[in-house]
């Protein structure tokens, strides 16, 4: 009989102890595919915040190109520009909501950073600007790409993505090809703008 009571005993313990160890490792397996599917929702809504952003900036490039202030930029026609503008502002902020809900405080901080930036851009592009310069706009599209950085460096961060951080160096005025006088190829030089 203790024969029996031993073995029953000895099914019992080991029964035990492969549930506690099987809950533990489903528990961690649940944990983990939480965290992929939550950097992913995170990701994407980093990648549609940015597109946002970048587009009222390049909008914003456009819309003062007419000023000579990007002559990079292409051209559009002013109250085009500024319904394209109201609706990347609207996704903008839709955008920015997800970042909220998913970001750490650093993202959500290097985003505020960028809206300020980003928004200066667009006062720009709409002319609500007073007494405003080329230089002026220049100085705000640097804050606004130093903002760009530091917001990326964070969502980095934020999804623990691995490799080196690195910022813009952007050149203004930026150089331009041009063909030599004796065909022997190209050449840069400076083009203002």
């Amino acid at each position: 009989m203790w024969a029996q009571v031993l073995t029953l005993a000895g099914v019992l313990l080991g029964g035990s102890i492969s549930y506690v160890f099987t809950s533990r490792l489903e528990r961690a397996r649940n944990q983990r595919e939480m965290v992929i599917r939550w950097d992913v929702r995170k990701y994407e809504a980093f990648v549609e915040y940015l597109s946002a952003v970048t587009r009222m900036a390049r909008t914003s490039g456009q819309l003062v190109r007419a000023r000579g202030w990007d002559t990079l930029a292409a051209e559009v026609e002013p109250e085009a520009g500024r319904r394209t503008l109201d609706d990347f502002e609207s996704a903008r902020t839709a955008a920015y909501e997800r970042v909220v809900m998913l970001a750490d405080e650093t993202c959500i901080a290097a985003a505020d950073e960028l809206n300020t930036a980003v928004w200066k851009l667009e006062w720009f592009g709409r002319g609500v600007v007073d007494d405003c310069s080329k230089e002026d706009w220049r100085e705000a599209l640097s804050v606004y790409t130093a903002a760009l950085d530091r917001f990326q460096q964070a969502a980095r961060a934020n999804l623990v993505v691995p490799g080196v951080s690195l910022t813009r160096r952007i050149e203004r005025p930026l150089p331009v090809p041009r063909r030599d006088g004796d065909d022997t190829g190209i050449s840069l030089r400076r083009q203002e703008g």
